[in-house]
């Protein structure tokens, strides 16, 4: 089968060359490198070395990938997830149930954020989730407070079956500490009756679409903000992303970002919108277009029915500037992790372990592309998504020549509120261009903690 070759901004290490910074503050871990100027599969040109297993905190017997019936053991397992899947998740645990006829399973799913599982786990990891599903930015955070168990070489095979950029988020300290399912990026939706060419902001903004708004963004969201900041040229921590020493906010780059944010609120075919009111704004023709990520397809769907419509990111062109610059996002891996609980056995552990592998299988990331339009990190789905006749997931691969991993360093945990606060001032006027060194050089700071 042809690889995709996909274009991911800069240079990918192997993940042989993953390290913990041993001069740097104990809190500082380095989780990976995890993007790559001409990567396969949406990770880099060098195919990293597979990440060693084993180690004191994996459990004594792993699981079988081989369907048995069962041993007949009792196990009562707790699973998270967003509250979006759940259903699709009932379904899933059904289907293990069906694996193992002479086994007892009691499955308890709850919703929790994959964005901001860690302050759940972390802050008692005793009463946790036995798995649960997170974003690959939380993987430092939970290896940092001894939430997460190593995985057992068992799974070693079908880690090594995902998508580069999904075994790299998914490594530490060259191992490997979750299980990929799913990769994701911003795109844009749209209104197919109200806009026709939505390749640039400027196009955009222009359309007399008849629509109060063109386009709406959540601008009070770092997440959204900074793809103007990485389109800029801005690099958080250096140029791949996994140097905690290397934060460069207070430059050109990011005032040249800052000043196109400005200049939106100018924008009277623009507005900022939270999540909770963006269907509803879409469905009622209040809104033509709006930038977000998979999670909201189905959402979306709903309200623009037979209008639905998606596509990249559209260029924009920052000021003084004489062309157009594709829109960089963010880009994400969703895993699945086993939670590190010292009064769990170890058969229970192992059976945990057991399903967030089965949760995460090749079979079941193609449901999830087929029921949620999930793009899948198995190499041979990830391949076959460009083609799959589904158009949000073929906009992902394509927007992944455009997008950089979030990095799993624990200082992103200290990036998010800072920085977008300070965005959703420049935008609201609130932090006038006199502040913004000022300000950048105060989120420098708390990264540099």
């Amino acid at each position: 089968m042809k690889k995709r070759v996909l274009k991911i901004m800069v240079m990918v290490l192997a993940v042989a060359m993953l390290f913990v910074f041993a001069a740097c503050s104990p809190e500082i871990i380095y989780v990976a490198d995890f993007t790559g100027e001409g990567a396969s599969h949406a990770g880099g040109n060098t195919t990293p070395s597979t990440p060693s297993t084993g180690g004191d905190d994996q459990p004594s017997t792993g699981g079988d990938t081989n369907p048995t019936t069962g041993d007949g053991g009792t196990y009562n397992l707790t699973v998270w997830c967003a509250e979006e899947d759940m259903e699709m998740i009932y379904g899933m645990l059904e289907s293990y149930k069906a694996l193992y006829p002479t086994n007892k399973y009691s499955f308890t799913v709850q919703p929790q954020g994959e964005d901001t599982v860690t302050s759940a786990v972390t802050r008692d990891v005793e009463s946790a989730a036995d798995v649960f599903s997170f974003a690959n930015d939380q993987l430092g955070l939970l290896i940092n407070g001894n939430a997460l168990t190593q995985i057992p070489s068992t799974y070693t095979a079908q880690i090594n079956k995902q998508i580069d950029v999904a075994r790299i988020a998914a490594s530490y300290n060259n191992s490997y500490y979750a299980i990929p399912y799913s990769y994701e990026n911003c795109f844009l939706y749209y209104n197919k009756s109200l806009l026709t060419d939505v390749s640039t902001m400027e196009k955009i903004l222009s359309a007399n679409t008849g629509a109060n708004f063109n386009l709406g963004i959540d601008m009070n969201d770092g997440y959204y903000t900074t793809m103007f900041l990485y389109t800029a040229g801005v690099e958080i921590f250096g140029p791949q992303g996994n140097d905690p020493s290397s934060v460069d906010l207070d430059n050109e780059n990011a005032y040249k970002a800052c000043q196109y944010i400005m200049d939106l609120h100018n924008q009277t075919k623009l507005v900022s919108i939270a999540k909770n009111d963006q269907s509803d704004s879409l469905r009622s023709g209040r809104v033509a277009a709006m930038i977000s990520g998979p999670h909201m397809i189905a959402q979306f769907k709903n309200a623009l029915g037979s209008n639905f419509g998606v596509a990249m990111l559209p260029s924009i062109r920052f000021a003084g500037e004489s062309k157009d610059t594709q829109l960089v996002s963010f880009s994400g891996v969703k895993m699945y992790g086993v939670s590190r609980k010292t009064n769990r056995d170890s058969k229970l552990t192992a059976e945990a372990m057991r399903l967030a592998a089965y949760l995460a299988n090749s079979e079941n990331q193609q449901i999830r592309l087929e029921e949620r339009e999930f793009c899948p990190t198995d190499e041979d789905l990830f391949d076959d998504a460009l083609n799959s006749g589904i158009e949000a997931v073929e906009v992902v691969v394509n927007q992944s020549e455009y997008s950089k991993l979030k990095p799993g360093l624990i200082q992103m945990g200290k990036y998010w509120t800072p920085m977008g606060d300070f965005l959703v001032g420049v935008y609201n006027f609130n932090k006038p261009e006199s502040t913004w060194s000022t300000e950048l050089k105060k989120i420098e700071d708390k990264l540099k903690e």
